[in-house]
């Protein structure tokens, strides 16, 4: 029997990081999960990991000691926000990036696997864009560090050789999410959501646990070493039946509103001046961020990662889609079905 590995996890507690280690135990992995104080533990606490209590804002140095042993570094932790600070998310997403690093280089494991995101691509449209397209600088934040990161990153590697794998989904969704479904079931019980041009623009995003295969691919394959993948559904869906499947299982009425991009496009500087102005926490209906989602064309081509990785969607989108709409009318009631 080979030796045992042991993996160490960031952002243990978030969407996919609890869905990795849930499967990293499952493999066999001894397994470390790096945890705020504040965090709720409970499920990691039912899989018997070694919870390490600490931050990624904090220096390499703290992080080290319970990353000693590891042989894969799993690096999911990110401040995923559209309103944030620039200086906050920097601190955060790139300073803690750096930290963690930092740590892995003086324990020296068999793989670091880092969780870019299709962010760094931009907002303009994206038709079957594969990873030769550039990155694109747009004003957001978290564009902005995620570029940040990868630039980081590979500088990082040029210097120290660490054996680095960079995955990038666009918007993953499954039991857990805290960012992507819960926004849009609010939308649809408050009756705000509101299509843009008719919701008919495609988008590919990537369920929890077609990502969580990814990383254990990227997490063995000798072939991937230094290379970047996009990783989705390996499908498209406009944003019309989306919404639709999510009120079906909900129970939420359809919503039936409908705005021209042109107005959004519009409207949207208008809206982020004012909450500028007046010192928003909270951010605006209409962003830059938001725009994306709701109205461009978002595909991706995930031929390399078919070819290098040997990845093969095992969750088909549709029916995942589904599973996790009914999981957060289940588990959170006051998101399905309407009142």
């Amino acid at each position: 029997m080979g030796e045992k590995k042991t993996a160490y996890v960031t952002g243990g507690t978030g969407l996919l990081g609890s869905h990795l280690i849930a499967r990293l135990v499952n493999e066999g992995y001894a397994v470390r999960a790096l945890v705020r104080e504040t965090s709720d533990t409970s499920f990691l606490e039912t899989l018997g990991v070694d919870l390490v209590t600490g931050d990624i804002t904090a220096s390499s140095g703290v992080l080290a000691p319970g990353m000693h042993d590891a042989t894969h570094v799993f690096h999911c932790a990110a401040f995923v926000d559209d309103w944030a600070p620039r200086e906050e998310l920097v601190r955060i997403n790139v300073g803690g990036l750096r930290h963690v690093l930092e740590a892995a280089a003086a324990t020296k494991p068999e793989r670091f696997i880092f969780i870019g995101s299709c962010v760094s691509y931009g907002d303009r449209p994206h038709r079957n864009l594969d990873e030769s397209a550039p990155f694109m600088v747009t004003g957001d934040n978290y564009n902005y560090t995620k570029i940040e990161c990868e630039r980081v990153l590979r500088e990082f590697v040029r210097r120290t050789g660490l054996p680095t794998v960079i995955l990038r989904p666009p918007y993953i969704y499954g039991p857990r999410d805290r960012q992507f479904f819960p926004r849009v079931l609010d939308a649809l019980k408050n009756g705000t959501w509101a299509y843009v041009n008719g919701g008919t623009a495609p988008l590919t995003p990537v369920y929890v646990l077609n990502m969580v295969e990814a990383c254990l691919l990227a997490a063995e394959c000798s072939e991937a070493l230094g290379e970047a993948f996009i990783i989705t559904d390996d499908e498209s869906i406009s944003r019309r039946e989306l919404i639709e499947i999510l009120c079906e299982e909900t129970g939420y009425e359809p919503p039936t509103k409908s705005y021209p991009l042109w107005v959004a496009k519009l409207l949207r500087p208008v809206y982020e001046s004012v909450y500028r102005l007046c010192r928003a926490k909270t951010s605006p209906r209409i962003n830059r961020h938001r725009l994306k989602f709701v109205s461009t064309h978002l595909t991706f081509d995930i031929s390399k990662a078919k070819r290098v990785l040997g990845y093969a969607v095992k969750y088909p989108m549709r029916e995942s889609l589904r599973d996790t709409a009914r999981w957060f009318k289940e588990n959170y009631p006051q998101r399905g079905p309407a009142k």
